[in-house]
């Protein structure tokens, strides 16, 4: 008999190996991936945060059977250099190399009241590789001289011109004849679309851009792909009933906009409360609403809370400005976008009323923790974390009588 999975084993918001079982193919980002690792370019893959960029490539990868290597930009940023961090991957994966002369250097500390000296001595071999020849001789040589990979990760943590220059040299020597022999591919990946137009506009590195294959934006699922989550997650994984998976199928899509993590986070709420019942219902659904939005995203929920109506009007225009953010589709909009959707979902409060949505628009862009920002455009807007949409949905709703109310939420200490 087939053992009962536990629901953090079905659905893994935060996992660094892919969930083989929940893996949920994107053939066309897949199928752009492949075709690029078959042209001479290194490779950037860029979307918003928790949108699958590393499920993907590592599936990919996998499938291909191409060895490959992570590189955590985040250890970057923190340690100083790109270089440090392809250091650590060599101690970690290919084994510490010192030996040879010895080089002590020491520091002097200075206090109001202490002073001291450090000292440390490392052993080096004569003529040996630096770091990034280290990683790809190593790569080299676990794939048997075949192709194989060198990921950047998180680039969005050294999106700062002494990081790109960097990676600009890296990427150049990668051209060389010492270190194209090894036959390694760069996939950088991160947040930031604007890595090759950074080049271009950058005389010193504007060469680079054209070594770059920049794949279309890894986004949103599909609402097929994201239903497809869903059912594979309750119904075939963890064998729950789900009462009118259709309904429920599309709630989850209106409140995680289809993202992949919030996917995940949101049903494994879902799950948790529903693991005694095995069956998924809307009762449970309502509280999973509160402990996803306690547990993953209450600083978004603070934030969005502090620009509610900080008393009770009869309209509550603000708090129904707020509530029409959220039912906006659109990356960027405009007042007079926001204005319609108040119109339409209020229409009684706001006939043959003057609304002032760019005043609203602008108090919301405005403060120590603002909901959107003014795009480059003057007149338009855009979500400042693109995750306060989806907690706007899921913790403001609208009554018979046209007000906004707020879904209570306690702080768990959690997010």
């Amino acid at each position: 008999m087939t053992r009962q999975l536990k629901p953090e084993e079905v659905f893994t918001p935060r996992a660094a190996q892919v969930n083989d079982e929940m893996y949920v193919q994107r053939k066309a980002l897949e199928s752009a991936l492949s075709k690029a690792l078959k042209t001479n370019l290194h490779i950037l893959i860029h979307g918003q945060s928790g949108t699958g960029k590393s499920w993907l490539y590592k599936q990919t990868l996998d499938s291909l059977g191409i060895p490959y290597t992570v590189a955590n930009l985040a250890n970057a940023s923190r340690l100083g250099s790109i270089t440090a961090e392809l250091a650590n991957v060599v101690q970690r994966e290919g084994g510490a190399r010192k030996s040879g002369y010895s080089e002590t250097k020491s520091a002097e500390v200075s206090a109001v009241v202490a002073k001291g000296e450090l000292a440390h001595t490392n052993e080096y071999v004569v003529g040996q590789k630096e770091p990034f020849e280290q990683v790809l001789a190593m790569l080299n040589q676990r794939s048997g001289g075949k192709q194989s990979v060198l990921v950047l990760d998180n680039l969005e943590t050294v999106f700062e011109s002494v990081f790109l220059r960097e990676l600009a040299n890296l990427i150049t020597l990668c051209d060389d004849e010492q270190y194209s022999r090894y036959n390694v591919k760069l996939i950088i990946v991160g947040v930031p679309s604007e890595v090759k137009s950074y080049y271009y506009k950058t005389p010193a590195t504007a060469t680079v851009a054209n070594r770059l294959d920049e794949l279309p934006e890894v986004s949103r699922l599909t609402p097929s792909e994201c239903d497809l989550l869903v059912e594979r997650g309750f119904v075939e994984q963890l064998r729950y009933g789900v009462i009118d998976l259709p309904a429920f199928q599309q709630h989850v899509r209106w409140i995680t906009g289809g993202i992949p993590q919030l996917v995940h986070e949101y049903c494994l709420e879902v799950a948790f409360l529903a693991e005694d019942s095995r069956t998924v219902e809307l009762a449970i659904v309502v509280i999973a609403e509160k402990e996803w939005l306690k547990r993953s995203h209450y600083y978004s929920y603070s934030a969005v809370e502090s620009h509610m109506n900080e008393r009770e009007t009869k309209a509550g225009r603000r708090n129904q400005t707020l509530f029409a953010l959220g039912q906006c589709e659109a990356e960027e909009f405009k007042a007079s976008d926001i204005e319609d959707i108040l119109r339409r979902e209020f229409p009684s409060s706001t006939t043959d009323t003057m609304l002032n949505t760019a005043q609203n628009l602008a108090s919301l862009a405005s403060g120590d923790r603002p909901i959107i920002k003014r795009s480059s455009k003057g007149d338009g807007f855009y979500f400042a974390d693109p995750r306060y949409r989806h907690v706007i949905r899921a913790m403001l709703h609208k009554t018979e009588d046209e007000r906004v109310e707020r879904l209570p939420v306690e702080s768990s200490h959690a997010g």
